[in-house]
């Protein structure tokens, strides 16, 4: 709604030949778009930094999409320190599964 208290004009292009707004059909992701398979339990950190790099992003862009500015600068910065840490030399990690 407008401040006026009216609906925004629909755009010619989302209306049928009867004037009626249409339902935008669905458009399927982009494969840069689709979010990534979870890395295994017991992956490597680099694995899971990169993972995490791929999520955090998603949740930056809808903060930045929302005006959460603050929100998508922080998440911004999780994101950066995460392609660092996927970045870095595998070292051995002890097993915790026990």
């Amino acid at each position: 709604m407008t401040a006026a208290g009216r609906n925004p004009p629909v755009a010619a292009e989302d209306t049928d030949a009867e004037g009626q707004t249409r339902t935008p059909a669905r458009r399927q992701p982009t494969p840069a778009e689709k979010v990534p398979r979870s890395p295994p339990p017991h992956a490597a950190p680099s694995e899971v930094a990169g993972y995490i790099e791929v999520l955090v992003a998603e949740m930056r862009w809808m903060a930045h999409s929302a005006a959460l500015d603050s929100l998508a600068y922080f998440l911004e910065m999780a994101r950066l320190e995460a392609a660092i840490q996927a970045q870095r030399p595998t070292r051995c990690v002890p097993d915790r599964s026990r």
